[in-house]
């Protein structure tokens, strides 16, 4: 594994927890205009980026044993 494949695996670990911080966390994140909360979707981009950064590195990794 090389360095972009342990950055995308940082990357996807950092997301993850950031998600969970954010959807079990105690703040509101309220939209003024709206005053809907945007604590659900932003929990579903920062998973949805660890999934991209997750399958990112497992490509990476299947690539170096390719070879």
């Amino acid at each position: 594994m090389d360095l972009t494949g342990f950055a995308s695996y940082i990357l996807s670990g950092f997301t993850l927890i950031a998600g969970i911080v954010i959807f079990f966390g105690e703040n509101e994140y309220i939209v003024p205009a709206s005053g809907r909360s945007l604590r659900l979707p932003c929990s579903f981009l920062f998973w949805f980026l660890a999934l991209i950064f997750w399958a990112m590195a497992v490509k990476i990794e299947d690539d170096d044993t390719i070879i």
